[in-house]
């Protein structure tokens, strides 16, 4: 399977990017909901899905460095798990110049710290046909400190259990396999910055929506 990525296309138009943003205060807390998880397919169908999901970081978490990483597992072999870069995937437990491969997400203030809630978009339709009923999606994060590579991350994770599956590839529609208990994800904004990207080279321009949270709530 192979995953094209809005935040790494994000990082390949950074240097050729120039922004110009518009703040808009808001005269109260404004409440901005989604779901954690979704996935979309064409006509129900597992040969053409697309997944989001948004990692809700602890809160004693919040703003420290570290990593996110999306694996793949099969019940049939539950003993190996595949890691995304965001392009292809990698088996765990081969030696990678030692690191595990982790998931880059870029978010507009660039700085790489775990946000609250951290968004991970996979965008390109992928087929996970021959998976159904076999196949699992895990997403967890873990912290290091500035300088160490992304090897102590995942041993962090692994450690205190900072991982949980999103998304069992079964039943008669991708839908089926979500959480029953699926949370609706509720943020409290005070400000909307809506910034601008002129692109050189002839890139198309691109608009961001950066909403600052002043508060999180879950509804299940």
């Amino acid at each position: 399977m192979k995953f094209l990525l809005a935040s790494i296309l994000s990082v390949l138009l950074l240097n050729a990017l120039s922004s110009q943003a518009e703040i808009v205060e808001f005269s109260a807390p404004a409440e901005y909901c989604f779901p954690q998880t979704s996935v979309k397919s064409e006509f129900g169908k597992f040969d053409k899905v697309t997944l989001d999901h948004n990692l809700i970081v602890n809160e004693q978490d919040y703003f420290k460095t570290g990593d996110i990483f999306i694996g793949f597992r099969r019940k049939s072999q539950p003993d190996t798990l595949w890691l995304t870069d965001g392009v292809s995937w990698h088996n765990a437990a081969d030696n990678n110049e030692g690191r595990p491969i982790a998931y880059p997400v870029m978010l507009p203030n660039g700085d790489g710290k775990l946000q609250p809630v951290m968004p991970i978009t996979l965008m390109e339709p992928i087929d996970v046909s021959a998976y159904v009923g076999d196949g699992e999606v895990w997403v967890g994060y873990g912290l290091k400190t500035e300088g160490e590579t992304s090897k102590k991350s995942y041993e962090d994770m692994i450690s205190n259990q900072r991982f949980e599956k999103i998304w069992e590839i079964t039943g008669s529609t991708p839908v089926s396999g979500l959480r029953g208990d699926l949370p609706t994800i509720c943020l409290m904004a005070i400000e909307m910055r809506t910034t601008v990207m002129t692109a050189d080279h002839n890139l198309p321009g691109e608009v961001i929506l950066d909403i600052d949270s002043v508060g999180i709530a879950s509804e299940p």
